[in-house]
């Protein structure tokens, strides 16, 4: 029901107006006694809230002072007293636990920026200080005017963070980061930033190895392969040795389609991404791919057709796409079985447009999926080695395809058949980019 001191309140209420009624009746003014009494209440209630107004202010200004208020005022007195105190004890405890948070965020090697609703800083870790040499006066700015590299301000307001971004830092040359953006709160982001530059470096030699290598090997193997094909040639060898030689011949020219794709891999990965971009006409290259594809086939007798290809004319580099397309197509052609039908289709969708390489072969078990982009990933090791494969055929298809802003997704289905499908942005067709970079 009421509280304590409420209660008093109405008792002490009811007191004055018994008192104040029978001093009206005793000089029979009860009406002006009632009046008079009741207006000098209302002027002891307004004193009252004026000390309790007084004391919050105080309150609210310094730590509270001694509570001197009587009665229900008193009470309501106790009540700011208490929730101040646990506001207190509420707000040491949440400082304690931001504090925990930061110290063990200060003990990351990895940068931690968090930003506000409207993009500006708002704290950092000692790593992101050493990073970007953060001071005291860049709390409250943009980040964006502190990291001012256009890709980190394309990828930080393009608002697409499923994959992280790997840039050369502004401040020290050399020094290469990778920043990844996650959203939390209400429009706040969290960046990481993560040196990468050791790895960097070790990627940059493995593939300045690669790159060397391949080189290396070309030219003894361009002259192991003549005397081989000489010898071979020869109708005074005896008949074993030939036997011996046209497996050497056939183990150079394996080891040389290596080569060669460990080359146009390391080029497609060394090379700037910013690719020389011409008109690329779609219909042709598909033909000429699928001539090569008939000759490849043989008396294997696969039905190798375009299927639905409408003259599509895109921007890129045609011996890149080239590469891509005849490398789905040829392995179509090495991994099905005879006479199976082997189509190459384009579609152009609502935010996309498709070139799909579809075969009726024996299909690929849906746990190979994820890794047939990896070098050197087999389905089929002995299938592989047999059909002449070098395991770099995919790596290479999609590299071209990151070279050009799109993906390859791929669909199959055990005895039924799979489905190679080059996913390109719209902003790639021609009639979608007139202006063309010559």
């Amino acid at each position: 029901m009421f509280r304590r001191g409420l209660k008093t309140e109405l008792r002490w209420l009811i007191l004055y107006l018994a008192v104040v009624a029978f001093i009206g009746v005793s000089i029979e003014k009860l009406a002006v006694s009632l009046v008079i009494g009741l207006l000098l209440y209302i002027a002891w209630l307004f004193y009252n809230l004026h000390k309790l107004e007084s004391w919050v202010l105080t309150t609210r200004r310094k730590s509270a002072p001694k509570n001197t208020l009587n009665g229900i005022w008193g009470e309501i007195a106790d009540d700011v007293i208490l929730l101040c105190n646990r506001y207190e004890k509420d707000k040491q405890r949440l400082q304690a636990v931001v504090s925990r948070v930061q110290d063990m965020t200060s003990a990351l090697t990895d940068g931690v920026i968090l930003v506000d609703g409207r993009s500006n800083i708002e704290w950092w870790n000692q790593a992101a200080k050493r990073l970007f040499d953060f001071r005291q006066v860049d709390l409250g700015h943009k980040l964006t005017n502190i990291i001012r590299h256009p890709d980190f301000i394309q990828y930080f307001e393009g608002g697409n963070y499923d994959e992280p971004i790997e840039l050369e830092s502004v401040r020290l040359s050399g020094q290469h980061l990778q920043f990844q953006v996650h959203r939390f709160g209400i429009g706040e982001r969290m960046v990481i930033v993560r040196d990468i530059t050791r790895v960097f470096k070790l990627e940059l030699m493995r593939k300045d190895f690669v790159a060397n290598v391949s080189h290396e090997l070309r030219t003894p193997l361009t002259v192991v392969r003549g005397y081989i094909e000489t010898l071979a040639d020869n109708d005074e060898i005896p008949n074993v040795w030939k036997r011996a030689f046209s497996q050497m011949q056939d183990q150079c020219q394996r080891m040389t389609a290596l080569v060669n794709d460990l080359i146009t891999l390391t080029k497609l990965e060394t090379d700037d991404r910013d690719i020389r971009q011409e008109a690329v006409d779609l219909l042709p290259v598909i033909e000429s791919i699928l001539a090569d594809a008939r000759a490849l086939s043989g008396e294997r007798n696969h039905n190798i057709h375009a299927k639905d290809a409408s003259d599509i004319v895109i921007l890129g580099n045609e011996r890149e796409i080239r590469s891509a397309i005849s490398n789905l197509v040829f392995n179509a052609v090495k991994y099905s079985a005879d006479g199976c039908d082997i189509s190459v289709a384009t579609h152009i969708l609502e935010n996309e447009f498709v070139i799909e390489v579809t075969d009726t072969g024996a299909g690929i078990d849906p746990k190979h999926l994820p890794r047939l982009t990896e070098r050197f990933y087999r389905v089929d090791g002995g299938r592989a080695t047999k059909t002449g494969g070098t395991g770099l055929g995919l790596a290479i298809v999609k590299h071209v395809l990151l070279r050009h802003d799109a993906y390859l997704k791929i669909s199959s289905k055990l005895g039924k058949g799979s489905t190679f499908s080059c996913h390109f942005p719209l902003d790639r067709l021609v009639e979608h980019n007139m202006d063309i970079v010559s």
